[in-house]
């Protein structure tokens, strides 16, 4: 297993996904992740317009939109687990009537991806 503490990332405002662990960290902290939460994250990261819906997220975990009621739960756990452990910040935020786009810099597997920014 790879010790994330070691890994020197570029920028220090930022965060990195680690898909295959379902880890997010910062080089001090490490986030882990449920299989849905990595889902949502690499979702909101690779979403050109930076604003996904509620129906695209619903869809990136293979459930049906018009059925699945579990995604409010997974978002305010994901969210709540990311403010406890990076100070108070958000992961995230929502987008009235349009959806959610994250709020933080995360790059992929070192990868230059990244969302965010906004606070």
């Amino acid at each position: 297993m790879t010790n994330f503490a070691e890994i020197p990332l570029q920028y220090p405002q930022c965060w990195r996904l680690d898909i295959s662990n379902r880890i997010l960290f910062d080089g001090v902290n490490q986030i882990h992740l449920t299989s849905i939460e990595s889902v949502i994250v690499k979702s909101m990261l690779l979403k050109e317009d930076r604003v996904i819906s509620k129906a695209e997220l619903i869809s990136s975990i293979g459930r049906d939109p018009d059925l699945y009621r579990g995604l409010q739960m997974s978002l305010s756990r994901l969210q709540i687990k990311f403010k406890k452990n990076a100070g108070g910040s958000h992961l995230f935020r929502t987008v009235r009537n349009r959806g959610y786009c994250l709020t933080q810099t995360i790059h992929i597997n070192g990868g230059a991806i990244s969302g965010g920014g906004v606070r």
